[in-house]
């Protein structure tokens, strides 16, 4: 496969759709991101003693190839500094758009703001050299203060909210013999971050080939695969906000595909690493190997499923516990509804149990990882769920000669 140096595909306009369902539950998300606000400015009297740094389930459309996609495509290759370059030049002006539209609104006022670069600049510290010079060279090719784009990578681990479903089904559980990882990413949009979705195809100098799918500005991972086939999504859980201790949740995901093949590598990199962030993460490779992993900041507890049957994970911890519910109502949406298909569930209807998981007005991207094959499906936009999904041979793509 042959594509120009930069990006491909189009950006297609995302018209917002409003369906009546599940206002409660966003209501309450909104509550959630107010009182993470709140908490702010309190948590950075302690960060200042600590140290000083200035750093709906209707009919789902079948899937597309993706020379049209309604995303960029953006391949980044090279050094950390060839990388970081790229990626400022090839996405500055949405980034400039996210950073006034997005990332500054998201911090109401100044004193939380302060307190937010302030947090965000302790998080800096734990960065590897490597992803330190990359973000740095983002920096200077897209003119946004270095501490502006550290905060963007930590804003996760800044603002707990409630949202993602993810269900990993066996090869047995399709009619056609494929493994499938599906997983929707929800999120508050303000009106702008469900427009300008992109898929990051990452060929660094050393390390694993993987792709991304993101925002411009965010070097870290919260949906991807790598080179190998080692597919990973997060969830957030609850938890309290407390002085950071290590790098971002999103660039230890990261870490993971630059690093690792296999889930049992995953779960080992992720033992040995210092964690900032509780968070549930779901992990599959190409030999249909599944895990939920739920992290805490002194333990790990990895949930899997027997061979034949689904593994599911949203928002909340539940230790090895497969089989309890009502606890989320996304989770016993997806382990009822699989459970009446199984051996029966196409990509469309997988698809179509996504859809039914979409929570109105923060579903922004919805997606279908198929590690064996290195293949993924991906839609975005408001109500993503719902929308026709767009076929992506990754492998093609991290394997792709670039031309100038």
């Amino acid at each position: 496969m042959l594509v120009k140096r930069g990006i491909i595909g189009r950006t297609a306009d995302m018209q917002e759709l409003v369906i009546g369902r599940d206002r409660q539950l966003v209501s309450i998300a909104r509550s959630q991101f107010a009182a993470s606000q709140s908490k702010l400015p309190r948590m950075v009297v302690v960060l200042g003693l600590l140290m000083s740094v200035s750093l709906a389930a209707a009919a789902v459309p079948a899937t597309r190839p993706a020379p049209d996609a309604p995303f960029p495509i953006v391949f980044l290759s090279g050094t950390p500094e060839e990388i970081g370059t790229a990626h400022g030049r090839l996405l500055g002006k949405p980034l400039l758009l996210l950073r006034e539209q997005f990332l500054l609104p998201w911090f109401k006022d100044p004193t939380t703001r302060a307190a937010a670069i302030l947090a965000a600049a302790m998080y800096a510290t734990f960065l590897e050299p490597a992803h330190r010079a990359e973000l740095r060279a983002l920096s200077r090719a897209s003119g946004i203060d270095v501490r502006e784009l550290m905060l963007a990578q930590c804003l996760p681990d800044l603002s707990p909210m409630f949202g993602c479903s993810t269900v990993a089904l066996p090869a047995s559980a399709s009619p056609d013999n494929v493994a499938r990882f599906g997983r929707n990413l929800d999120f508050p949009t303000l009106g702008i971050a469900d427009k300008h979705s992109v898929l990051l195809v990452y060929r660094p100098a050393a390390g694993n080939r993987f792709v991304a799918v993101a925002w411009p500005g965010l070097i870290g991972v919260l949906s991807g695969m790598n080179e190998h086939g080692l597919a990973v999504a997060n969830m957030e859980v609850p938890r309290k906000l407390k002085a950071p201790v290590a790098v971002p949740c999103s660039i230890l995901y990261r870490t993971i595909l630059e690093r690792c093949s296999t889930v049992d590598e995953a779960i080992a990199l992720l033992r040995s690493s210092k964690r900032q962030t509780e968070n549930n993460l779901m992990l599959m490779d190409a030999a249909g190997n599944r895990a939920v992993v739920e992290i805490g900041t002194t333990e790990l507890v990895v949930r899997r499923a027997e061979a034949d049957e689904p593994l599911f994970s949203t928002n909340h911890m539940r230790g090895e516990n497969n089989q309890s519910t009502q606890r989320c109502w996304r989770y016993d949406y997806l382990k009822k509804s699989t459970g009446r298909q199984a051996g029966a569930i196409s990509l469309k209807q997988l698809q179509t149990l996504l859809a039914g998981v979409q929570q109105e007005g923060m579903t922004m991207q919805s997606m279908i990882f198929e590690p064996a094959t290195r293949v993924m499906h991906l839609a975005v936009g408001i109500d993503a769920a719902s929308r026709e999904m767009v076929r992506i041979d990754v492998d093609s793509l991290l394997r792709a000669e670039i031309s100038d």
